[in-house]
């Protein structure tokens, strides 16, 4: 064997080769740097440069504007020097980015500066009192300018010659770069073995990579085949330039069949589908060739095995490397989910046939009840009005109790069919102001809050988008609440507040989000409650009270707490015994 063939030769020849590749390689890119910065630099001082003859030319027309509205008093000028003081600020700022590395023209930027603030409280003054400044303080002003104007110029003179000074070596420089490149370029041809070298190293390096890719690639196939028999479903893919199919090995065993027994094509698909399905399967095949994306359809099958199931169809349209259009699609099986979805329809009609059985139970407590019911008071007010007198004591007591007892029927009757309607009314919104409702509530307690001397205070409530006669039902509960416990022989008064919240700033709301909800506070100076019962006093029959002391039948705040739910919405409580009662409302935003 040659010594230029030998192993050993070859590896020298290739170290040789990528050392001087490399030392080329570093030197053509220190010169090339080299290069880019001085034109960088030569660019930059054209760019200062521009930018100080801008600030110059900016201040010049700020003078003249000042000078025209002096002299002129144009209602449109004062918005031009508006306008022109922005802009010479912003001169200003680009000039120190741009010269941040120059201290001694950031020396002059920095005089200019107190030289143009200088000079626009000179323009502020006269713009402020141009009304009243006479010929002479027009005369000294425009002096003012002009003596700063001249200052002015001298800075930027100098600042334009300190760059102009600049642009010359930087010129230089560049120029003697530049003529060096031919001689770099020259010596860079000749490190093209060396690339060749390094170009057959790489080819090797990628077929070892292509190997290792491939590899990974079979083993990505193998878990995508185990998470397809674990999750269910296949997935196939149509070539839409060829009309070509291809199914995963899970797509078979959908059907019931060994992966590949069949060639993959639509119509040995269709074989597998429902006969009722059938039409509906090859309609949305047809229309999915001029579909971006599939929408999800369900269809059942018989599998080979005889076995009916449920399977759901997806799919996308993408476009590969080769620029050829691709349907990729899935087939899951969920043939367990429309089972349980037939399970929850069914107890679903169960639950409709019970609100029925329930709305006629409502009819008869509003219809059947109520009339037997008033039937017993009329008697029973008539006996007690005409032969009271003539039944023994024991009897009028008994009288008596019976009476009390109709009436807190009627009342329990009332209350529950309110409820009942809080829970089974259509839920209607509407853009609703709640001060009406608030008066509409009040008006219903007219008579109990004259007799009690109440007093109700209320800031402004907002509109929003409610059910109204559930949201003046809250009202009229929470207020009769309050005036039913307030404290005997002390008027009761009722303060109503209201603000804007974030849930995520109440610790009392149960989500932490960034919704926001009116919250709006009912409060009252009267006998209040341990707060230990704060949420028991919203359970449906919850009485803290003896129905002797005071009367009610306990769903008042029960219907409030629905009211809430309705709306989307929180009620609380607080309270403390002999010091009043707080209830809390948060309704979202609308």
């Amino acid at each position: 064997m040659s010594v230029h063939k030998s192993p050993l030769f070859l590896r020298i020849v290739f170290v040789l080769a990528i050392f001087i590749m490399l030392f080329v390689s570093a030197l053509t890119y220190r010169h090339v740097e080299s290069i880019t910065k001085s034109s960088d630099m030569v660019a930059h001082s054209y760019k200062v440069t521009v930018e100080i003859e801008q600030l110059y030319t900016n201040i010049k027309d700020l003078e003249i504007e000042r000078r025209n509205f002096l002299l002129t008093n144009n209602d449109k000028l004062p918005s031009q020097i508006k306008f022109s003081k922005s802009i010479i600020k912003h001169n200003i700022k680009n000039l120190k980015e741009l010269t941040k590395d120059n201290p001694k023209q950031l020396y002059l930027i920095k005089k200019a500066e107190k030289l143009i603030t200088e000079k626009f409280k000179i323009v502020d003054y006269a713009l402020k009192n141009y009304k009243t400044l006479s010929r002479n303080n027009i005369k000294s002003n425009l002096l003012q300018g002009k003596k700063v104007m001249e200052r002015l110029s001298n800075v930027i003179n100098e600042m334009l010659l300190l760059e102009k000074k600049l642009l010359i070596v930087r010129d230089e420089k560049n120029d003697s770069l530049t003529d060096s490149t031919p001689t770099v370029i020259y010596i860079t041809l000749f490190t093209t073995i060396a690339i060749i070298s390094l170009a057959f190293v790489k080819i090797s390096r990628d077929l070892e990579e292509t190997r290792l890719n491939n590899e990974q690639l079979a083993l990505n196939n193998e878990s995508n085949n185990l998470a397809e028999q674990i999750g269910e479903y296949g997935t196939w893919f149509l070539n839409l330039e060829t009309n070509e199919y291809t199914f995963s090995e899970n797509e078979y065993r959908l059907l019931g069949v060994k992966p590949y027994s069949f060639k993959a094509s639509l119509e040995d698909f269709l074989k597998y589908i429902h006969p009722e399905d059938l039409q509906y399967v090859q309609d949305v095949s047809s229309n999915m060739v001029n579909q971006d994306k599939l929408i999800p359809f369900t269809y059942r099958i018989i599998r080979a095995d005889g076995q009916l199931r449920y399977l759901r169809g997806n799919g996308k349209t993408v476009t590969n490397k080769s620029g050829e259009k691709i349907l990729i699609g899935t087939t899951s099986d969920v043939t367990d989910e429309v089972v349980a979805n037939k399970s929850i329809e069914e107890r679903n009609i169960e639950l409709e046939a019970n609100n029925k059985e329930l709305q006629a139970f409502n009819y008869v407590a509003s219809h059947d009840l109520q009339e037997p019911l008033r039937k017993i008071q009329t008697f029973i007010s008539r006996l007690i009005d005409k032969d009271l007198n003539s039944v023994s004591e024991s009897g009028q007591q008994y009288l008596l109790k019976i009476q009390d007892s109709s009436e807190r029927m009627r009342l329990l009757i009332d209350d529950l069919l309110q409820f009942s309607r809080t829970n089974k009314s259509e839920k209607v919104f509407e853009p609703t102001c709640l001060n009406e409702l608030l008066e509409n509530a009040k008006h219903e307690l007219t008579q109990i809050i004259e007799d009690k001397n109440a007093i109700i205070t209320s800031e402004s409530l907002p509109h929003l988008n409610v059910i109204p006669f559930q949201i003046q039902q809250l009202f009229t509960n929470l207020i009769n609440n309050s005036l039913k416990y307030s404290k005997e022989n002390i008027a009761p008064i009722i303060d109503i507040k209201v603000s804007e919240v974030k849930a995520s700033d109440e610790i009392e709301i149960p989500v932490n989000d960034q919704s926001k909800y009116y919250k709006i506070i009912f409060s009252d100076n009267g006998i209040g409650f341990d707060s230990q019962y704060s949420k028991k006093i919203f359970l449906l029959f919850n009485r803290l009270h003896n129905k002797d002391e005071y009367s009610g039948t306990g769903i008042g705040l029960a219907i409030c707490k629905k009211i809430m739910d309705n709306h989307k919405g929180f009620i609380f409580a607080e309270g403390e015994q002999n010091v009043g009662a707080k209830f809390t409302i948060y309704l979202p935003f609308s």
